[in-house]
């Protein structure tokens, strides 16, 4: 009877055992009381990469204080008309200017070298637009988004410091982007209004009053 009692036991205790196995049954482990959380590495954010700019569409250029896409300032003027494409025009009317203008005419973007000698370098770049509608003008913009269209608001928001003035001839405002470097970043205003008509990069010290005339 012991036996037999003993057996049964035994296949009671082996059974309840297969069971936990097939059901997945957890065992406890006592927690280490001295090791403490494990540290998350932190995560590194990737920059973001600024899109290369299409020598064929001005709309991928950025604006900063050294240019606007490929075309810098002290740049060769020669040299950079050469790179572009034939949709920019010079003449000899103005020779000292290059320009070029969108298939829809809502923009252009154009760039100047001194007067004083044929080989003098860039040292002015402007895109601007005559359009009604300037918040639907595409075009280039700085690193943070800003171009034409860009409202006062717009500007001292991402640029608390920037400088406000006066144009000297005609009744045009402007704000001038803080910086060390020796050109300047210029958007500028029609008189009466808030949203900006033109951006213009410069090693002057305000934008000019007009290139060819």
């Amino acid at each position: 009877m012991r036996t037999n009692h003993m057996r049964r036991m035994t296949f009671t205790i082996a059974a309840g055992a297969a069971l936990c196995l097939l059901a997945g049954c957890a065992t406890s482990t006592a927690a280490d009381p001295s090791a403490g959380p494990t540290a998350t590495p932190a995560v590194t954010p990737t920059p973001t990469e600024m899109p290369e700019a299409d020598p064929a569409d001005p709309a991928t250029w950025i604006i900063s204080d050294e240019g606007i896409g490929p075309v810098e300032l002290g740049g060769d003027f020669g040299t950079v008309l050469g790179m572009l494409p034939d949709t920019w025009k010079n003449d000899e009317v103005c020779s000292w200017t290059a320009w070029w203008t969108a298939a829809d005419s809502s923009y252009g973007v154009y760039f100047v070298r001194g007067t004083e000698s044929d080989t003098a370098p860039i040292s002015e770049l402007s895109v601007y637009s005559a359009a009604e509608d300037l918040g639907t003008v595409e075009g280039p913009r700085t690193a943070e988004g800003l171009g034409v269209g860009a409202s006062t608001e717009d500007v001292l928001t991402t640029y608390p410091d920037a400088e406000q003035g006066a144009d000297e001839i005609g009744s045009g405002t402007w704000m001038r982007l803080p910086g060390d470097a020796e050109g300047h970043v210029f958007f500028q205003f029609r008189e009466g209004e808030d949203t900006a008509s033109s951006v213009t990069v410069t090693s002057r010290d305000a934008p000019s009053y007009e290139v060819c005339g």
